[in-house]
């Protein structure tokens, strides 16, 4: 899950530069010019037609760019704005009302959006927005409105093509329109991540100052100002350094050498140690840092600290166990006299007292992803119960469960769009939190899951619709809505996240009514049955894969080969940026190791580890019978939504993006049923009987070729498909890869079938 920042600023340069960085999203680009008549409106409604003229207090930062939005939706809306007009949309600030909440008037002079500060003028613009597009006519009802949203703090990822790392966040790499995008569908937080060495300047640890320091400051000072004008906070993920053990701050005080880091990519690798996590100079620096931050930038929106398996460090996170004895969790002596709980809990104190001397207020949230490295318990409940109680924590609403499927049961090791939730460890610590009063953060996903991380989104909108009402059922403070996988895409699966927070009152169905008759109109009944088949199909995947390899990734790219699985072909080879965790900091060895995207063989390994049988079957079996009924449902799918076709140009566009990204789901799933059922019949095949086929393998393998070669236009009309433009790891062309595989399977076939 962990990115390195520096060696990928080239590739974040070369993103920017080419067409995805024209591509970002238009919050508004399924606004349609109203259908209403510009008569008298109902006695108890606004019709929004006409001339208006938008009224702010320019001095007030944030809301040029707000009625900036405001115009540009009337405009395209079909009313005329002028200085002048005759009714008015007036965005004031009041003190008196609580942040994030807002007030709307209404009556026949114009509205009125009132609200404590910015996030709040946001959050009035974007309902008034959604509800001028979501009825029958552009109207608003006479009278007062007071929303407040269900969660307090509703964290993004960045948008597609734009930077996340630090710190290369000036608006060349992350700009304004990332935080208009954000807010338009409902976020007011923003996660940033990396390594916060950028940040140190010391007296106390002057061995660790960066040389571009004040620029790195400047930086994060610039972005968090820019983006707390579109009523969004940023929330950093700091990475904790892992240094030579014979730095210089090491020779110079040996005690803050913690633990020696398990070996990581090259074979020479160096030995590597993080800062100790229990000696007070090491504490009191990494305080001081945190807190510096936070002083420096007061605008920031909080700290997200992964203390499980990677990114802020402490001694028990991945330690080189070998040659300690069994049951002991580390190789630093300092942090080996205490507890692994004792250990994380000293750190989070020590970064939230140092923090909270400076802000009281801000969020310091302990996420411990992955923390069964080391923790005593598989829900993390002894360190919930031991933690200081201004530290908050963030929760997985769906990890580390096992699901119960037809026959079976599904590992949720990772983030699932399959199940969810609530995971059973999470319903555990949210109690623990509350009888302690401590807040509760969650992360969900609300576009995807690690079944399908090579879409912006999955139109899976009834499961991922249900996945919001569990969340909601934990009543947390805030929600991390999403990883960096993709980017933040602006899309209706996202868009849920809006109505779960502002409208929890409202079905599901009723949600996505809504959303598929303002978008979709006369189809919206054929759409909903899309949504319906898709969610259906998602509900067939066996198991989650591993990290961005074999089909579920490259989707029809992935070749089928004979006797060639050992085969080297550099076009199928990637650099894979999560693999940093045991790299030393600012190290450029994830930049050296290439790896092969190709799935070679069975993932035996993954099957025993993650699916637990209850019938008498092979696990390869019930995977490709699994991954055939997800086939068949996404062909459904497929078939309705490529017949849709509509006059208006709006609703046009809209079906284009959703039948494109459907049909590359549909080849992706068909394309991984192709790769396991070849995969077992290359592995059955007999050793002595002199072949590297059988009849089936040549049967899978012509459909996989036709397959193949229907999947070639997908990437025509959706160049954003392209793994290649991914910013979390340096990808080749999925283009140049299914080319390659064409021209595979074409020879591989020829070769092999009888003239």
């Amino acid at each position: 899950m962990m990115h390195n920042s520096l060696i990928i600023r080239e590739t974040l340069r070369e993103t920017n530069n080419n067409a995805l960085h024209r591509m970002r999203r238009d919050p508004h680009r399924l606004v349609r010019p109203s259908e209403a008549k510009d008569v008298a409106a109902a006695a108890n409604e606004l019709l929004i037609t006409g001339e208006w003229s938008v009224r702010i207090d320019e001095r007030i930062s944030g809301m040029k760019e707000a009625a900036e939005d405001v115009e540009d939706f009337l405009t395209r809306r079909g009313a005329i704005v002028r200085p002048d007009g005759a009714r008015t949309i007036t965005l004031l600030i009041d003190p008196e009302q609580p942040e994030g909440t807002f007030t709307r008037s209404a009556d026949a002079s114009g509205v009125i959006i009132s609200a404590g500060g910015m996030q709040g003028i946001w959050a009035g613009i974007v309902d008034l927005e959604r509800e001028l597009t979501s009825g029958p006519s552009a109207s608003v009802p006479y009278g007062r409105t007071k929303r407040a949203p269900a969660w307090k703090v509703q964290i993004s990822q960045a948008a597609f093509g734009s930077n996340y790392l630090v710190p290369d966040l000036s608006e060349e790499f992350l700009s304004n329109d990332v935080f208009r995008l954000l807010t338009h569908y409902g976020a007011n937080g923003m996660t940033i991540y990396g390594d916060w060495l950028c940040y140190v300047r010391s007296e106390s640890f002057p061995e660790l100052n960066h040389p571009d320091y004040d620029r790195n400051i400047a930086l994060l000072r610039d972005a968090a100002a820019r983006a707390t004008k579109y009523g969004i906070k940023l929330y950093y993920v700091p990475v904790s350094p892992k240094l030579m053990s014979d730095h210089p701050i090491f020779e110079w005080l040996p005690s803050v050498r913690g633990a020696k880091i398990a070996v990581g990519l090259s074979k020479d690798a160096k030995r590597i140690h993080n800062l100790c996590s229990t000696d007070p100079a090491s504490l009191a620096f990494q305080g001081e840092v945190m807190a510096n931050l936070f002083r420096e930038v007061p605008e920031l929106g909080g700290l997200i600290l992964i203390v499980g398996g990677e990114s802020f460090y402490h001694c028990y996170m991945r330690p080189d166990l070998h040659e300690l004895p069994p049951r002991q969790g580390t190789n630093c002596e300092a942090c080996g006299r205490r507890k692994a709980e004792e250990v994380v809990s000293g750190l989070l104190k020590a970064t939230a007292d140092a923090v909270h001397r400076i802000d009281p207020h801000v969020p310091v949230m302990a996420w411990p992803y992955s923390a069964f490295r080391w923790s005593s318990d598989p829900a993390q409940l002894e360190l919930v119960e031991g933690m200081q109680e201004d530290v908050a924590l963030l929760t997985t609403i769906d990890k580390d469960q096992w699901m119960q499927k037809d026959g079976y049961k599904k590992l949720i090791w990772d983030y699932s769009v399959d199940y969810t939730g609530p995971a059973d460890n999470a319903i555990q610590q949210a109690d623990i939190l509350r009888r302690r009063g401590m807040d509760l953060f969650l992360k969900t996903e609300t576009a995807l899951g690690l079944e399908a991380i090579h879409v912006p989104y999955v139109p899976a909108l009834q499961r991922l619709g249900e996945k919001w009402k569990r969340v909601a059922s934990l009543k947390p403070r805030g929600v991390l809505q999403s990883w960096m996988f993709f980017g933040m895409w602006g899309s209706r699966a996202e868009e849920l996240g809006w109505w779960a927070s502002w409208y929890p009152e409202k079905s599901v169905d009723e949600v996505l009514r809504t959303m598929a008759e303002r978008d979709f109109g006369k189809l919206s009944g054929p759409m909903l049955t899309v949504w319906e088949k898709m969610s259906e199909a998602v509900g067939h995947f066996p198991y989650i894969p591993d990290y961005f390899t074999g089909p579920e990734f490259i989707g029809p790219a992935q070749p089928l080969l004979f006797g060639e699985e050992g085969s080297p072909y550099s076009e199928f080879e990637a650099l894979l940026y999560y693999l940093q965790e045991n790299e030393e900091t600012f190290s450029s060895t994830v930049n050296e190791v290439k790896h092969s995207v190709i799935l070679h063989r069975l993932p035996e390994r993954m099957f025993r580890s993650f699916i637990r049988l209850e019938r008498e079957e092979e696990a390869i079996d019930l995977v490709i019978r699994e991954r055939r009924k997800a086939t068949e449902h996404s062909t459904a799918a497929y078939e309705i939504v490529r017949r849709l076709s509509s006059e208006d140009a709006v609703v046009q566009a809209a079906l284009q993006e959703e039948a494109i990204v459907v049909e590359f789901l549909h080849r992706t799933f068909l394309s991984t049923e192709h790769t396991y059922s070849f995969l077992r019949e290359k592995e059955r095949l007999d050793p002595a009987g002199g072949k590297d086929y059988n009849a089936e393998m040549l049967r899978i393998a012509a459909a996989e070729l036709d397959n193949a070669r229907r999947a070639r236009h997908i990437y025509e009309k959706a160049p954003w498909l392209d793994i290649a433009l991914r910013v979390d790891g340096k990808y080749p062309s999925s283009v140049t890869m299914l080319e390659r595989k064409i021209a595979l399977l074409e020879e591989a076939l020829r070769r092999r079938l009888p003239r």
